[in-house]
């Protein structure tokens, strides 16, 4: 009997040493499954990065993956008129298995890769720019009423009257083009003022001094011109020189706060390029257990600066 008890006490104490050694390994298991674990990663793609505004969204998106816990991989194609590029790059991440996509696109029109993503399982938002399909929520300001308001703000500084022409960018993009029917809907239901001319298309927002020699000589008396991109007021506004033509634009890019501060130009409608990309990867992360169907567009809003006000808004 003696023997047996001691047995049984041996195979007792046996059974717990294995019992805490399975614990213990299970421990270690379950914590390098958890070290393991794949991060949400969200595949982002601009529409370049070859100017400060764009440098402004991927900081605001990386500052916001840190705080967040979200992995972000930024993608930009060499400029912003290279569509062929930018859905080369979509359908590559895609295929890399990411959680959601975030995209400035080049074409709001054209979206081949939507259907390939739904079939991934990836969500896709829309940020700066909107893509024109069902069900694809958009983070950004109101650009038409960006148009409006500045269109407001030239009303007012013409008293009503005068010339004035639009450079805008790619209307494919709906950026461009929602400001650009802003300012003229404005214009022509509340002014007396003539747009004499709406020149589009800049590759990468930029216009070349040939061009805008063109356009001053075919309209010398214009009074005022607006630009739907920074980048392209700005070479204006250089070319221009002394000339008092009121030119007005869209972006919060350093340059342009700095030339709205010294009167060069007249006013500007504060897009922050930071906050963008921050609200873009804050509203992935917040919303992604939930059905995109139901998410409503973040839009921010785009003050009008104008010499006036810019230090107070600063």
């Amino acid at each position: 009997m003696g023997s047996f008890d001691r047995n049984s006490r041996a195979v007792r104490f046996a059974a717990a040493i294995m019992l805490g050694v399975c614990a213990v390994t299970g421990c270690a298991r379950n914590e390098k499954t958890k070290s393991d674990e794949k991060p949400y990663t969200i595949g982002v793609v601009t529409k370049s990065r070859n100017s400060e505004y764009w440098m402004s969204v991927c900081s605001g998106m990386e500052k916001a993956g840190k705080d967040y816990g979200v992995s972000v991989k930024i993608i930009s194609p060499d400029s912003e008129s290279n569509d062929r590029m930018q859905k080369k790059m979509i359908h590559d991440l895609i295929r890399q298995d990411v959680d959601a996509l975030a995209i400035s696109p080049i074409s709001s029109y054209d979206a081949p890769y939507l259907a390939e993503a739904e079939e991934a399982g990836i969500r896709i938002v829309a940020y700066d720019t909107k893509i024109l399909a069902e069900g694809i929520p958009y983070i950004g300001i109101d650009n038409r009423k960006a148009g409006e308001e500045l269109a407001a703000n030239m009303a007012a500084r013409l008293l009503n009257r005068g010339k004035v022409g639009i450079v805008t960018g790619d209307l494919r993009q709906t950026a461009h083009s929602e400001r650009m029917e802003g300012i003229r809907s404005y214009i022509e239901e509340n002014t007396d003022i003539e747009i004499v001319f709406v020149e589009s298309g800049y590759a990468n927002l930029l216009i070349s001094d040939e061009e805008i020699s063109r356009i001053f000589s075919e309209y010398s008396d214009i009074d005022g011109i607006f630009a739907t991109s920074g980048v392209t007021a700005l070479g204006i506004r250089q070319y221009l020189g002394e000339s008092q033509v009121a030119v007005m634009t869209v972006d919060a890019q350093q340059d342009a706060l700095t030339a709205v501060e010294n009167g060069e130009l007249a006013a500007l409608a504060a897009q922050s390029g930071y906050d963008i990309g921050y609200e873009t990867v804050r509203f992935i992360a917040e919303n992604r257990g939930n059905d995109s169907s139901v998410l409503e567009d973040r839009i921010l809003e785009a003050d009008i600066l104008t010499k006036d006000n810019i230090d107070e808004w600063e």
